[in-house]
C-alpha cells in the first residue's frame, strides 16, 4: 500500500508532467530570454568600447550632413571603405603605373567593376549613379548566389537543411557586406554556381564560372583545387569504380582506393576527350589572365595586381602559423578606429579552422577542398585584416551549421544560430555604416 503524505508537512510528490513542464519553462522560455539577455550585454559592451570613443567629431568618419540627407542615405550607407576603390574603376579606369608602389586601385580585380559601369551610364553617369548601380550588381549577385546555394545543398542534402543554409547565409554577422558595394556578391555567386556546375559534372560551366570568380577576387584561382579533385574522382569513378569496402580494414580501405584512384587516372589518360574536358577546369585560374595582359599593357607589369598586394598593401605569403601566434601573442586593444577587429578576426579564425577540420569529416570532398583552400588562402597573406568578411565566402560552414542544427534539439539550434547571427550582425552593421575602420 501507497504511503500517504502527512498533511501539513509541505512535501508535493513530482509526476512526470511537473517534469516535462519544467523542462519546457526552460526550454521555451527562460532559455530564449537569458539568450537575448546575453546578446543584448554583447551590444552594451560593443557599443561602449567601440561607439561611445568615436562620439567626439572625427575626421576620418563620414560627414553628418551628407549622409543624413533623404534619399541619398539609401545609397550612401552602402559605400564605405572599398567600395570608392571599386566605384572609382568603374568611372574612371585603373591608376597611372606610378600608383604601385603605393596601395594602388590595381589590388582590385575588375569583374565587378565591369559589372557596374553598364549601369551607372543608364543611370545617369553621377557619382550617386554608380553607387546605386553597385548596390543593384551586388544584390542581384547576391540572389543569383542564394538560389544556387539552395539548388546545390538541395541536390545533396534536402530542402530544409537548404533552406537553413541561406537563412544562416542571410544573418551570417558579415552578411551585409553581400548588399554593399564590394565584390563579395558576386564573387560568391561564381564561387557557389562553379561548384553547382561540377557537382552535375559539368565541366565546361563550370569552369567559365570559375574562371570568372578569379577575374572577381584571388581567391577563385584556388577554386581549381576542388573543382579537379571532383573531376579526377568522377574519371576514375568511370574508369575503376571502387568495390564495396565495408568489410575491409581502414588500412585495406585506403589500399584499394589509391590502386583504383591510379589505374582510372592511367586509364583516362589515354583518351583524348578527357583532356580536352580538363582544359575546360584549366579554365579557372586562366580567367585571371585576361586582366594580367590588361595589367602588362598599362603598366609594363604582367603581375601588378600580384605585386600590389605586397609593395603596396602589406600582404605577402607569410606562414599561417607564424601570423596566429604573433596576433595571440601581440592582441590589440579595443579601438573602433584600428583596421583590425582583432577579438571578432581571432575567434572566426578559430570558429573556422575547426569548420575546416568538421567538413572533412561530415561533408563530400569537394565542399571540405573548398572550405580548407578559402580559410587558409587569406591566413596565409601576413594580416588578420577583413578576414571575417573573407569567410564569408566559405558556405560549406552554413552547410554545417544547417545540418547540426537539424538533428535533434533542433529549435534550439536554430534559435542560438539565428539569434546570435541576427545581434551580431545588426551591431556590424551599425559600425559599418558609421564608417569605423575597424569592420571594414
Amino acid at each position: 500500500m501507497m504511503a500517504k503524505t502527512k498533511e501539513g508537512d509541505g512535501h508535493i510528490p513530482s509526476s512526470p508532467q511537473q517534469t516535462n513542464g519544467g523542462t519546457s519553462l526552460w526550454r521555451e522560455a527562460f532559455l530564449p530570454y537569458l539568450i537575448t539577455r546575453i546578446a543584448l550585454v554583447l551590444v552594451g559592451l560593443l557599443a561602449n568600447f567601440y561607439i561611445l570613443p568615436v562620439l567626439a567629431k572625427n575626421p576620418i568618419l563620414p560627414s553628418v550632413s551628407q549622409n543624413t540627407r533623404f534619399p541619398d542615405v539609401l545609397w550612401l550607407m552602402w559605400n564605405r571603405f572599398d567600395a570608392g576603390f571599386y566605384v572609382g574603376i568603374a568611372e574612371n579606369g585603373y591608376w597611372p603605373a606610378s600608383t604601385l608602389q603605393s596601395a594602388s586601385n590595381w589590388i582590385f580585380h575588375p569583374l565587378y567593376p565591369l559589372l557596374i559601369i553598364p549601369f551607372g551610364h543608364l543611370f545617369g553617369d553621377s557619382d550617386a549613379a554608380f553607387d546605386i548601380a553597385g548596390i543593384l550588381v551586388s544584390n542581384g549577385a547576391a540572389l543569383v548566389a542564394v538560389a544556387y546555394l539552395y539548388l546545390l545543398v538541395h541536390r545533396d542534402f534536402n530542402a530544409r537543411i537548404a533552406s537553413l543554409t541561406v537563412i544562416y547565409l542571410a544573418l551570417f554577422p558579415t552578411s551585409f557586406y553581400l548588399s554593399a558595394i564590394f565584390s563579395e556578391s558576386v564573387f560568391l555567386a561564381c564561387a557557389v554556381t562553379c561548384i553547382y556546375y561540377a557537382r552535375q559534372h559539368r565541366w565546361w560551366v563550370a569552369g567559365i564560372c570559375g574562371g570568372l570568380a578569379s577575374l572577381t577576387r584571388i581567391q577563385g584561382l584556388f577554386l581549381v583545387v576542388p573543382v579537379a579533385w571532383e573531376y579526377w574522382q568522377v574519371l576514375c569513378d568511370r574508369y575503376a569504380p571502387l568495390p564495396d569496402r565495408s568489410d575491409l580494414s581502414l588500412r585495406e580501405q585506403g589500399h584499394i582506393w589509391l590502386q583504383s584512384r591510379l589505374r582510372g587516372t592511367s586509364l583516362a589518360a589515354r583518351e583524348l576527350r578527357n583532356w580536352l574536358t580538363l582544359a575546360a577546369v584549366a579554365l579557372i585560374p586562366f580567367g585571371l589572365v585576361p586582366f594580367l595582359i590588361y595589367s602588362y599593357i598599362q603598366t609594363g607589369d604582367f603581375l601588378a595586381t600580384i605585386h600590389n598586394h605586397s609593395v603596396g598593401w602589406g600582404r605577402q605569403v607569410e606562414n599561417p602559423l607564424r601570423l596566429l601566434a604573433h596576433s595571440l601573442i601581440h592582441p590589440l586593444p579595443p579601438n573602433p578606429m584600428e583596421w583590425d577587429f582583432w577579438v571578432l578576426n581571432i575567434m572566426i579564425v578559430f570558429a573556422f579552422l575547426g569548420f575546416t577540420i568538421w567538413s572533412f569529416r561530415r561533408l563530400p570532398t569537394i565542399y571540405a577542398l573548398y572550405t580548407f583552400v578559402m580559410v587558409l588562402m587569406p591566413l596565409s597573406t601576413g594580416s588578420l585584416k577583413s578576414i571575417s568578411r573573407y569567410y564569408l565566402m566559405v558556405f560549406p560552414a552554413l552547410i554545417l551549421l544547417a545540418l547540426w542544427s537539424n538533428r535533434s534539439k533542433a529549435s534550439e539550434r536554430t534559435f542560438l544560430i539565428t539569434s546570435s547571427f541576427t545581434a551580431i550582425q545588426a551591431v556590424f552593421m551599425i559600425f559599418f555604416v558609421l564608417g569605423l575602420p575597424l569592420i571594414a
